[in-house]
């Protein structure tokens, strides 16, 4: 190879160019084991990440079927708020009207 001087490029300057080349290399391989290994956010920490992220999606799931079921029952309390009032009053405050007798019956016969 020439250079624009003229001058030849001599094979001892191609193998400093290339072992300079390689030394970076090197160096920049043993940064990135490094830093997968020794870092802050080191590989393990990656993967515990990815696991605390999936079980998040698995509770985010679990949470937008209970707020699946609570509409519902809202949209059931809104089409008839007196039914759900006087359940109410009866069932957690126990108040019954004037004259009624009350007979308790097992859970499993309430209506729901």
């Amino acid at each position: 190879m020439e250079h624009s001087s003229g001058a030849k490029r001599s094979s001892g300057d191609f193998l400093l160019i290339k072992r300079l080349a390689y030394g970076f290399l090197a160096l920049a391989v043993v940064n990135t084991l490094a830093n997968l290994l020794f870092s802050e956010l080191n590989l393990k920490k990656v993967v515990q990440l990815k696991l605390a992220s999936d079980r998040l999606a698995e509770l985010i799931d679990v949470e937008k079927g209970k707020n699946l079921q609570l509409e519902a029952i809202h949209a059931r309390v809104k089409r008839n708020p007196r039914f759900y009032k006087e359940k109410f009053v009866r069932e957690y405050l126990l108040m019954f009207k004037k004259g009624e007798k009350v007979i308790p019956l097992p859970k499993e016969l309430w209506y729901r």
